[in-house]
């Protein structure tokens, strides 16, 4: 089974938490040791994002630790289960009899408090600014980075000739290589469209 698409939808997807929740995912602050919550959705989301696909409980804690003990691994279990978990951060998932894995919910989370409408329904609000935790996908830097390469090589092209210093059958011939080679890789990052854009990656 390819993740890619659920992987996509979960980075795009902002997810609402409570005021004891947010604490999880906030960078701590200057003079505070950093959560251990927060280092095991940090680790889970560079593991998933290496591996393309959900993971083991061994390889959160194969990234947070040189050589893991037992007690280090109970401690990573019982800390996902007992707060990321519930509190909507992280979905466990059984693939198999046996196969327990990990995915974070999101990448993008907010903060919300419950308020009284007019009406008098309660309803959650979002309060302060969106938390993110983008694990960008390797292709798509990858692709960008060809972009801006290739387009870089025809600015330089078409320089070269409007100088006078390449002549017109290999300006034509060169151009049309490139163009091709650019179009294909704007192509490719069509796929990841949402993602570019919100990202602020221009395409």
């Amino acid at each position: 089974m390819s993740w890619e698409k659920e992987l996509s939808q979960r980075l795009l997807r902002v997810i609402p938490l409570s005021e004891k929740s947010i604490n999880y995912v906030k960078q701590a602050e200057e003079d505070q040791e950093e959560l251990l919550t927060h280092k095991i959705l940090l680790s889970l989301a560079k593991t998933v994002n290496e591996k393309r696909e959900p993971v083991k409980l061994r390889d959160i804690v194969d990234d947070l630790y040189p050589s893991p003990s037992k007690r280090e691994m109970d401690i990573v279990r019982q800390l996902i289960k007992k707060t990321l978990i519930p509190s909507g951060i992280v979905e466990k998932l059984s693939l198999g009899k046996k196969d327990i894995r990990y995915l974070p919910c999101g990448y993008r989370f907010q903060e919300t408090q419950r308020v009284e409408s007019s009406s008098g329904k309660s309803i959650r609000e979002p309060v302060g600014p969106v938390v993110e935790h983008f694990p960008i996908p390797s292709e798509v830097l990858k692709l960008h980075l060809q972009k801006t390469s290739l387009e870089r090589v025809l600015n330089k092209i078409d320089k070269d000739f409007e100088q006078e210093q390449i002549s017109e059958p290999l300006y034509q011939k060169m151009r049309t290589e490139y163009q091709k080679l650019t179009e294909t890789v704007c192509e490719q990052l069509k796929e990841h469209e949402k993602l570019v854009k919100l990202l602020d990656i221009e395409n």
